[in-house]
């Protein structure tokens, strides 16, 4: 048995669900769904932060400096400034199971175990492409709120109007664009892992390491660069004339982490991304998008919300409601290979169904 919750239902996999086991198999699927809201709360974690609400201004970092007093001074009070908007959408989708008598009556543990792996696989793709959608498109859409209205979904910085403080740097905010991209391949004369660092670390609003997304498709070039040092494979005892990678992340991350860039960024190997896009993001801080969730708890996450009893055919259903959309709009940022200039990858451009 592969799902959680069926793992104690492995002597009678190919039996078929009758009897005790129709209570037994019920546990089951409502243990792997549970599971599996919680292991998609963890993954999301690195991108997201829940919310109910449906809008919020988000309070920037301000650069101020000390007043010059004497003895008999006092400072002036500063009031903290700078703040942008944001909203975020509230999508629904669904997906169901069902069989007529004859199926249902020859229906083991096994294919009950099927049906339900279909299911929370559907509902983890939902979720990966809508925020690699809200990630990778760098345009605002409208998304019309049936309470709230017309509701504006931003992207991370794309050098709008909009202004953020730099660390380190002058007084006053500038704008950004956190969608960038460079027309050659990966290289050691055409590395982009140096400026990616600078653009997430100049940000008061980022901490924690740096780490870079990869698809696979990059990961030869990646892998290929004198600055990139592999993670330690521990069936393996490097050479005394080699550098070693010892450190550890410490996050749980949505591929496999396969090294280090000596520009002080961590590389993982995602898969599902794109071909030629990277994304690189701050491990700690504020997130750079929001996940917008109704405020009744039974609304949230992924869950069975009806069966339908109708002879012949019998159905369990099955809701997600959720919505993604920059928050920290300075916390990620995407990058395209190959190409001089950013436009998002046609599969990710949002809004999605």
């Amino acid at each position: 048995m592969r799902l959680y919750g069926f793992h104690t239902l492995q002597d009678v996999a190919n039996s078929r669900i009758t009897g005790s086991l129709i209570e037994a198999v019920n546990t089951a699927i409502a243990e792997a769904v549970r599971e599996h809201n919680r292991q998609m709360d963890a993954l999301m974690a690195l991108f997201v932060e829940r919310t109910t609400e449906y809008k919020r201004r988000f309070a920037q970092v301000g650069a101020v400096r000390l007043q010059p007093i004497d003895e008999a001074g006092r400072a002036r009070p500063v009031k903290p400034g700078g703040f942008y908007d944001v909203a975020w959408p509230l999508q629904m989708a669904g997906a169901a199971w069902g069989a007529d008598f004859v199926t249902r009556a020859k229906m083991t543990v096994s294919d009950a175990e099927r049906a339900t792996s279909m299911m929370l696989e559907g509902d983890f793709r939902w979720m990966r492409d809508h925020v690699l959608a809200a990630l990778f498109d760098n345009t605002p859409w409208t998304f019309t709120d049936p309470l709230f209205g017309d509701l504006t979904i931003q992207p991370l910085a794309n050098g709008d109007s909009v202004t953020y403080q730099i660390s380190g740097g002058g007084d006053a905010p500038s704008t950004d664009n956190h969608y960038l991209a460079q027309a050659e391949a990966i290289s050691d004369t055409d590395d982009p892992f140096e400026e990616i660092y600078e653009e997430l670390r100049e940000h008061p609003e980022n901490s924690g390491e740096i780490v870079a997304l990869i698809p696979t498709n990059l990961k030869a070039a990646v892998q290929g660069l004198d600055a990139f040092r592999p993670a330690r494979d521990p069936n393996l005892q490097p050479g005394s004339a080699t550098d070693v990678l010892i450190g550890d992340l410490g996050v749980q991350l949505p591929g496999r982490l396969i090294g280090y860039h000596t520009a002080r960024v961590w590389i993982a190997e995602w898969p599902s991304l794109p071909d030629n896009y990277l994304l690189a993001l701050a491990t700690g801080g504020m997130r750079a998008l929001r996940m917008r969730e109704d405020p009744e708890p039974e609304l949230q996450g992924f869950n069975l919300v009806a069966r339908r009893d109708d002879h012949p055919f019998y159905e369990s259903q099955y809701v997600r409601r959720a919505g993604f959309g920059a928050w920290n709009r300075v916390g990620a940022l995407a990058y395209r290979i190959g190409d001089a200039s950013y436009a998002p990858p046609a599969a990710y451009d949002a809004p999605l169904p």
